[in-house]
């Protein structure tokens, strides 16, 4: 087999691999809690928004001193973590620490909290595997964080060199508060498993000569597929197709199997230059397979398939 067909197949493998795999197990993502800042364990109350802020470079270690300036426009949506009956305490996705610069952003009214989740940040003790050992991990609990306007680690203290080894007790004992809870809950089969909800964005690379005659270097003497992998871990998947001179049209259609399948989705994008959040198509509910994509726009034009998985 050719090079590539092995790595491509490989990569299939391995999402097929991961899409059996609990994301409440993965012990590279977590999920976090907002309570109350007191001294019983009260779920924050009150109209608040939370986002997950990620940036940096690996090769750049150096901890970045600088203000949050602009917060992103989508905010996450929480999840319930007990089922009824029990005080509805809310979580954010399980997301991972994919860049040395993460931040966890929650707003309530006029008040902001900032918690510094970044990878290189020493060892803790709030970290959720350690709770494993008190507490039934069949699915591993979220990180509690009390809700107090300023800048934070995840262990409750202020953001300072000695933070990291000076946990507040505060929010120590309000963990160990939600951990017996989720000891009770968890016992009882009352826990609720959680998927990420987080959104996850993709621009399909559309080949921008399909419109040349067919010839080796036209769309009938190439591959001109469209792959876009939808990762397990967000529950939201959007994508921007691209824009082509001033007015662009795709128009999809087919579904999983083969292009001559309609059982499938389908959807028509019509948007002139200016208007990039006509670009976005959500693609969450579409199930997996091949669609046939129709492109007429100022520049270029032909169809292709569009390969979701």
């Amino acid at each position: 087999m050719r090079p590539a067909f092995i790595a491509l197949f490989s990569l299939l493998l391995s999402l097929s691999h991961a899409q059996r795999l609990d994301p409440d197990q993965n012990p590279y993502w977590a999920r976090y809690t907002l309570v109350e800042d007191s001294s019983v364990l009260v779920p924050l109350i009150g109209d608040y928004r939370v986002y997950y802020i990620q940036s940096g470079m690996w090769w750049n270690m150096i901890q970045p001193q600088y203000p949050i300036r602009e917060l992103p426009r989508d905010n996450m949506r929480l999840l319930p973590l007990f089922g009824s009956g029990t005080p509805v305490f809310m979580a954010t996705p399980a997301r991972g620490l994919d860049y040395p610069d993460v931040r966890l952003v929650v707003v309530r009214e006029l008040d902001t909290m900032v918690v510094e989740l970044s990878t290189y940040l020493p060892h803790a003790s709030y970290d959720v595997s350690d709770r494993c050992m008190r507490t039934d991990c069949t699915r591993r609990p979220p990180v509690v964080l009390p809700f107090r306007p300023g800048r934070f680690l995840a262990n409750g203290a202020p953001y300072e060199p000695d933070g990291a080894a000076n946990p507040d007790p505060r929010t120590a004992e309000l963990t160990s508060q939600f951990d017996e809870l989720w000891g009770r809950e968890m016992k009882g089969a009352r826990v609720i498993p959680q998927l990420n909800t987080d959104t996850c964005r993709y621009e399909p690379d559309v080949a921008a000569d399909l419109d040349v005659p067919d010839t080796t270097l036209g769309s009938q003497g190439r591959n001109t597929d469209v792959w876009l992998m939808r990762s397990y871990y967000c529950g939201t998947h959007l994508a921007k197709f691209p824009a082509w001179g001033t007015e662009t049209a795709y128009t999809i259609t087919g579904g999983p199997g083969s292009g001559a399948d309609t059982s499938g989705k389908g959807a028509q994008l019509h948007f002139f230059l200016q208007e990039q959040e006509k670009q976005w198509l959500d693609l969450t509910g579409w199930p997996p397979g091949d669609y046939t994509v129709s492109l007429v726009a100022c520049g270029n034009g032909g169809s292709f398939i569009l390969k979701l998985r």
